[in-house]
């Protein structure tokens, strides 16, 4: 009779410790699943932020050599001793890559793999407002090449940068400043 309750107790407490190791199994399995999880997490928004900064390359490659004549048109007229004949040219060169820096903003299109709700914010902030910032800066060479006032074309591109901005803050990124990008 004492082997037999032996026994029991015995098998009782292989049962209990059996049971208790099966819970502790389950709980380091569900931790281990949660930290997958987020470590997969983490890397999906890795993944993004190299996307989008991808694709801002993409973006600065493309409009780099516009920009550049237009910065160099308002270098022109703001410099200390203004040449009418440097400014008169700058200008021109302006006012085209202005005009092609339209064209090629209406057919941009994003080429990241993102989301897509943000390579839609992405694509509309730069076939409008991007857009609208090289017509305003065409329209206004156009009225005055030696005069221009760039400073409707500027609110554009400042509305360009903050939509790219609120999709960087989405993302977890710092706001860049696309027009010391584009320079």
């Amino acid at each position: 009779m004492k082997r037999w309750l032996l026994a029991l107790g015995l098998t009782s407490a292989l049962v209990v410790a059996g049971c208790s190791g099966d819970s502790g199994e389950e709980d380091s399995s569900a931790e281990s699943d949660s930290q997958t999880e987020e470590k997969d997490q983490g890397n999906d928004e890795q993944a993004t932020k190299k996307e989008l900064l991808n694709a801002q390359m993409n973006l600065k490659d493309t409009f780099k050599e516009y920009q550049a004549k237009i910065a160099a048109y308002e270098g022109a007229v703001s410099a200390e001793e203004p040449d009418v004949e440097a400014i008169k040219t700058a200008g021109e060169e302006a006012l085209t890559a202005a005009q092609e820096a339209a064209e090629e903003a209406a057919n941009y299109t994003v080429e990241a793999d993102l989301s897509e709700d943000i390579k839609s914010q992405l694509q509309e902030a730069v076939t409008t407002s991007l857009k609208a910032y090289y017509e305003e800066v065409a329209s206004a060479l156009e009225a005055n090449v030696e005069e221009a006032d760039l400073s409707t074309a500027d609110e554009k591109f400042t509305e360009f940068n903050d939509k790219l901005g609120t999709i960087y803050e989405e993302v977890g990124l710092l706001t860049p400043n696309m027009k010391d990008e584009l320079s």
